[in-house]
């Protein structure tokens, strides 16, 4: 059968905006790409695609009728290998998953019950064995205590150099650690879906190797508008670190170096919105008192 893939054009344009000639090409060559998956691993799609920041995902059926997604990404630093995968196209960064609910994620379930979700999925993978080629976090540690100082003056973030100066410390300090795990990287609530196997699975690894106390940030940046105030924001790292079972000094020190790195880069490329801005502040302050 014909595959039509129809692009979101708002992925289009966040892929083209981010990544010039080379993503509009990889645009161009995708609707050809999945059609071909299709025929290759016999699926028939079931609807339009879905897409996040860098990938997109078709609902599919495959030959003995059981759903399926056929994900395909832009080849990058950030994404990693997602398991159980049904098949696989290393080639085209393109995979066969098992199809979860899109419709219901955790952000629709109370902050306090999401995080006992989450936590209780992260203690599974940490302890899962490393594979091999999955990037060190003491690598990505390193990169941004050159990349952060160097950076600094060109940003003119918000914060005095002395906050600089502590997240460099950090990066030193706790990006050599031995004690090293599988790390998801970007497990927030809207990267938690309702599914069949369990009530609740990971998806779109961003994949380290490294200290668990790496993952607290997405959970303190996400779901940013429920704060009623600073102390929330310690609340909500107290429950993570309590779910997750993990320090709570760890997780605040790296959370603030995710916070700065965050807000420099965004400063430096121009992408960062006034909204944003605002979120690099509320965090920063509450991790620092």
């Amino acid at each position: 059968m014909t595959v039509r893939l129809e692009i979101p054009p708002a992925f289009a344009a966040d892929v083209a905006d981010r990544n010039g000639g080379a993503g509009r090409a990889w645009l161009r060559r995708l609707p050809d790409r999945v059609a071909s998956l299709c025929d290759d691993w016999e699926l028939v799609p079931e609807g339009p695609c879905w897409w996040g920041y860098c990938a997109i995902a078709l609902p599919v059926r495959r030959a003995d009728d059981s759903p399926a997604v056929v994900k395909v990404s832009w080849r990058g630093p950030d994404q990693a290998s997602e398991a159980p995968t049904l098949d696989h196209d290393p080639e085209h960064w393109a995979l066969l998953l098992e199809r979860l609910d899109e419709g219901r994620d955790l952000t629709s379930v109370p902050v306090g019950a999401a995080l006992e979700v989450i936590g209780s999925l992260l203690r599974r993978l940490h302890r899962a064995a490393v594979p091999a080629g999955v990037p060190s976090l003491t690598a990505t540690a390193d990169r941004w205590a050159e990349e952060i100082p160097a950076r600094w003056s060109a940003a003119e973030p918000p914060w005095p150099g002395r906050i600089r100066d502590e997240v460099v410390a950090t990066c030193r300090d706790l990006g050599g650690d031995s004690t090293s795990r599988l790390l998801h990287a970007d497990l927030h609530f809207e990267n938690v879906l309702a599914a069949e196997r369990e009530p609740w699975l990971a998806i779109d690894p961003k994949g380290l190797a490294g200290d668990p106390a790496f993952e607290a940030w997405p959970v303190l940046w996400n779901r940013f508008e429920e704060y009623a105030g600073l102390r929330d924001v310690r609340r909500r790292l107290e429950a993570w670190c309590k779910g997750a079972g993990v320090d709570r000094d760890r997780a605040r020190a790296w959370a603030r170096v995710r916070t700065v790195e965050d807000a420099v880069d965004r400063l430096v490329t121009a992408s960062e919105p006034e909204r944003d801005v605002g979120v690099h502040r509320y965090l920063i302050d509450a991790l620092s008192t």
